[in-house]
């Protein structure tokens, strides 16, 4: 009787031991995830902001020979 109980004794600090471990695990794979999609955020508004800059300045570059296409066309009055 006394082997049984101590048999029962050695599994449940195994298993407690192997709970402590998963959850040490899961926490660190939360955290990581977490870290990562922080990262991922940072790296699309980076993006996004440099791809408003590039719009812009192409905008600007092309803004005065549109509105002279527009002013040419608007004024010429075909009959």
């Amino acid at each position: 009787m006394d082997r049984l109980k101590q048999a029962k004794d050695e599994v449940e600090k195994e298993v407690a031991l192997y709970r402590s471990q998963m959850e040490a695990e899961y926490k660190n794979k939360i955290s990581e995830s977490i870290g990562s999609s922080g990262n991922t955020v940072k790296k699309l508004e980076d993006k996004t902001d440099r791809k408003i800059k590039a719009l812009t300045k192409s905008t600007s570059m092309v803004a005065k020979e549109v509105v002279d296409m527009l002013m040419k066309h608007i004024t010429s009055v075909k009959i």
